[in-house]
């Protein structure tokens, strides 16, 4: 399905955030508190764009950018030339323990089948003190705004994401996958039980977009 949204990935998601999410990965990028010469890890990192983000900051140091999907890192090899791109499974990560000062995942989480066993891989692979940083969308609290999005997944995202995509079949996948995701409580929940430490989250986007924190102990 992502082999076929690769080629329009980055305008549909600027389209139907409304341009927002340049910005979510801007701030998911800076939360990931590295600097010049850190090693940092994107996974399901898609065209690379918050992998681009990364390696602004980390200048010489090294960005991997993972995916599973070979369209969508042949876009993202077209696109940004600092990172590495590596083909691999989120929930088997291909490198040794504690080998990244930060590690990140950007609207990929609720894609995963077994999202526990890829955070508890992002710990692993984090070294101490590390930062890992998930960027998601959540469920938000019942009321208007609540009843708003939701009409808007059920309705406006998959006519227009089918519409410019012609993939009408994937966007209704991708607006069931984010209406039926967590609340950034069960959110949060699935990070304790991964092992991870310091666990906060910042809502965005009036509550639909959560921003996870945590760090190796």
């Amino acid at each position: 399905m992502f082999d076929a949204l690769a080629p329009r990935y980055d305008l549909l998601n600027s389209v139907l955030s409304a341009g927002l999410d340049r910005r979510w990965r801007r701030l998911a990028a800076a939360a990931c508190a590295v600097g010049p010469g850190s090693r940092v890890l994107d996974l399901a990192c898609g065209s690379g764009r918050l992998s681009a983000e990364l390696k602004a900051r980390v200048g010489p140091g090294t960005v991997v950018g993972l995916d599973f999907s070979a369209s969508m890192l042949e876009v993202a090899r077209r696109s940004a030339q600092g990172p590495h791109w590596v083909r691999a499974d989120a929930h088997r990560l291909p490198f040794s323990d504690a080998s990244f000062d930060a590690v990140s995942v950007a609207f990929g989480l609720r894609n995963f089948a077994h999202p526990t066993q890829a955070l508890e891989e992002m710990l692993r692979v984090l070294r101490p003190g590390g930062r890992a940083v998930v960027l998601e969308f959540v469920r938000p609290d019942p009321g208007l705004v609540g009843s708003v999005y939701r009409g808007y997944l059920r309705h406006g995202l998959p006519r227009i994401g089918g519409l410019l995509s012609g993939q009408g079949s994937a966007y209704r996948y991708l607006s069931d996958s984010v209406d039926s995701y967590r609340s950034s409580q069960e959110l949060m929940g699935l990070a304790r039980s991964a092992g991870w430490s310091g666990i906060e989250i910042r809502l965005l986007n009036l509550g639909t977009v959560g921003l996870l924190r945590g760090a190796r102990a």
